[in-house]
């Protein structure tokens, strides 16, 4: 799957036994535009962590660095329009 990010593609891949369920669903790698989401979670939550994760991207690529560091801002703000907008799949 691919979303699109201020223009840029990243590539999300689901991946097993790579993070720590209890507090990490997932990790955005800027240089390689990637997105890894645990792969043992249902599809909400895989979404939700998509939208996650692409705050932290947007808001790193506008230059917001703090912002896309501050995790509590970034979980209200992905639940948010993950609740508004549904994560598609780009072409």
């Amino acid at each position: 799957m691919k979303v699109t990010i201020c223009g840029v593609p990243h590539e999300v891949v689901e991946c097993k036994n790579e993070f720590d369920a209890d507090c990490h669903f997932g990790q955005i790698c800027y240089t390689e535009c990637l997105i890894k989401i645990n792969s043992d979670m249902p599809d909400e939550m895989k979404e939700l962590t998509i939208a996650h994760e692409m705050m932290h991207g947007i808001l790193t690529h506008l230059g917001y660095v703090e912002l896309a560091n501050d995790e509590k801002f970034i979980c209200a703000l992905g639940n948010a329009i993950n609740e508004s907008f549904k994560v598609r799949e780009t072409e």
